[in-house]
């Protein structure tokens, strides 16, 4: 087996590492590249194509603004046509629920100077007659943004970069890393070692195994995404389409191709489509564009993202010659350029850059627990503070610890825990009750709400399970029976007969009326294991066992905050 050397090692033929190599030969480095499959054989060749500024975190914004203005130059620059379109961003809503949400989210990012407006229900349509107007009841729209062939810019920047005299090993898998005693690192491969004075780890789905590998353990989860293709159609729209509340894009190529992905975003090791993903998103598409219920599709294909708990990534030293650029949460192909550009300038001059500051490594400190959320919650970020992570949410406070500080656990059945200062308004609960309980990624027959009173006052109202079981006393058809497992009182839907006698007997507003089903919708704890309190990215709902006088406390900001929800929803 051969030895290699080079400056800067990268490990990763994605976007990232394909830039960042395009990137540091331009500037004159000796580079190495290793991909353990082909060139964009990972998420960023599978990607949904979008090019947009949106919807992004704030912490995001300032590089997808620069990675833009980037894009009109690449196909020039690289030689290639990447299938460019700035026409615009769709983000559609769907519920009357998202309406003040997402002008709330719009307000924060024309608050970056971002170009984005909220669209009513007629403008949305006008501008997109093919919708279904019962389905849609507004957008956000950003024109500046767009949609591009993912593999053909991550293969541009590749050859690009062979141009300038990198070197691209593919079908060569990283077996570990070490660091050597001359201060740099060695990169162990079937073909040879490999050294370098500087390595890049921009794996995709592999890093967090690689990293474990070389003694740094990253909070990531790799979730599965799933994407199909239609047969080609004559031109329909040239938008990039999200959903507000669910997991769905779509966007017409230029070849007239339909491409979409949607339905349940799982954590996965495996690329393979699903039968119900495959039919979620399909049947969720036709909702919205009645016409592509006669089309047919071509073909299917899943990938895998690494995603973190705050929805933004880590780009950040592992140690003094390795850096990772990881954790883009399904939503990193954009921002590829201009990170692999950053990296190049972080690698060559040695000062990280200040784009980069908020994705350092252990931003997670203290407050982390294990809890990863489906993709959804970041398309849709809702949050009106600069970061996700601060817990800067404001509900009624309560006097409660923090986060860090944990209060005694009690004896007993565990409850739904509600911190509202740890609460961002991102809505994940509502997402994550509806998946688990509807199979949907859309805000349906809902156990849990978030009050959202203005740009500053919002926190999630569940069920708090209260001991006197209010709703209970008032079911005359006993439609509502205690369940002695979990402490939960559980509904039997063919013993209601939609009286209501017992929505306005709840003073928390723990349990409300379906008019698609005609019974009453109350929480049941999931069987132990809640999926708003699994879901919840900041940790701001928790499910554990507490004393009467916590209780006491959450009751009481129950009642206050119950009278909001209307208000919410205007």
């Amino acid at each position: 087996m051969n030895n290699h050397s080079a400056d800067v090692i990268i490990v990763g033929g994605g976007i990232i590492g394909c830039a960042a190599a395009y990137y540091l030969a331009k500037r004159g480095a000796d580079v190495i590249l290793l991909e353990r499959a082909g060139i964009g054989a990972g998420a960023s060749g599978r990607s949904g194509g979008g090019v947009r500024q949106s919807a992004r975190a704030s912490a995001e914004l300032r590089l997808a603004n620069e990675t833009v203005a980037l894009f009109p130059t690449l196909a020039d620059e690289l030689g290639v046509d990447i299938e460019y379109m700035q026409r615009g961003n769709l983000r559609l809503v769907e519920s009357v629920d998202h309406i003040r949400p997402m002008q709330v989210d719009v307000t924060r990012q024309q608050s970056y100077g971002l170009d984005v407006r909220w669209l009513g229900q007629q403008e949305t349509c006008e501008l997109v007659p093919s919708l279904r107007r019962e389905s849609v009841l507004g957008a956000s729209f950003c024109p500046t943004d767009g949609h591009a062939n993912p593999l053909k810019l991550v293969t541009g920047f590749a050859n690009a970069a062979r141009k300038l005299g990198a070197q691209i090993f593919t079908n060569c898998a990283v077996q570990h890393i070490r660091q050597n005693d001359a201060g740099g690192a060695q990169i162990a491969t079937p073909r040879g070692n490999f050294d370098a004075r500087e390595v890049l780890i921009a794996a995709g789905a592999g890093t967090r195994a690689l990293c474990l590998n070389f003694g740094v353990d990253l909070p990531l989860a790799n979730m599965r995404y799933e994407s199909l293709v239609t047969e080609v159609l004559p031109p329909m729209f040239p938008y990039m389409f999200g959903v507000a509340a669910a997991d769905l894009f779509f966007r017409q190529t230029r070849h007239g191709s339909v491409h979409f992905g949607g339905g349940l975003v799982q954590q996965s090791e495996s690329e393979a489509t699903t039968e119900k993903n495959v039919r979620l998103a399909a049947e969720h598409l036709v909702q919205l564009i009645p016409d592509l219920g006669r089309v047919n599709l071509v073909r299917t294909w899943g990938g895998l993202d690494p995603s973190t708990p705050d929805g933004i990534p880590i780009i950040d030293r592992l140690s003094e010659n390795v850096l990772a650029a990881t954790g883009f949460c399904g939503h990193g192909f954009a921002l590829g350029p201009i990170v692999g550009r950053y990296l190049a300038e972080w690698i060559a001059s040695g000062e990280k850059p200040d784009a980069f500051a908020a994705f350092r490594r252990n931003r997670f400190d203290a407050w982390l627990q294990t809890k990863w959320t489906p993709s959804g919650s970041f398309e849709a970020m809702l949050a009106t503070e600069t970061t996700q992570h601060s817990g800067n949410g404001h509900g009624t406070p309560i006097e409660i610890a923090a986060p860090e500080q944990e209060i005694e656990e009690q004896v007993g059945e565990p409850l739904l825990y509600i911190n509202p200062e740890l609460c961002t308004g991102c809505r994940m609960c509502e997402m994550a009750c509806s998946i688990h309980h509807n199979h949907l990624a859309r805000n349906t027959q809902i156990r849990i709400k978030v009050a959202y009173i203005d740009d500053h006052h919002f926190t999630p109202i569940p069920c708090i399970h209260c001991p006197e079981q209010h709703c209970m006393h008032a079911c005359m058809f006993d439609a509502l029976v205690p369940d002695g497992a979990s402490g939960a009182i559980r509904v039997v839907d063919d013993n209601c007969t939609a009286c209501m006698l017992c929505v306005p007997a709840c003073p928390y507003g723990g349990i409300t009326f379906s008019e698609d089903k005609n019974v009453v919708i109350k929480c049941d704890l999931c069987d132990g294991d809640p999926a708003c309190a699994q879901y919840c990215p900041t940790g701001a709902i928790r499910f554990r066992a507490f004393g009467e006088d916590v209780m006491a406390r959450i009751k009481e900001n129950a009642e206050m905050n119950v009278g909001y929800l209307e208000e919410g929803l205007k």
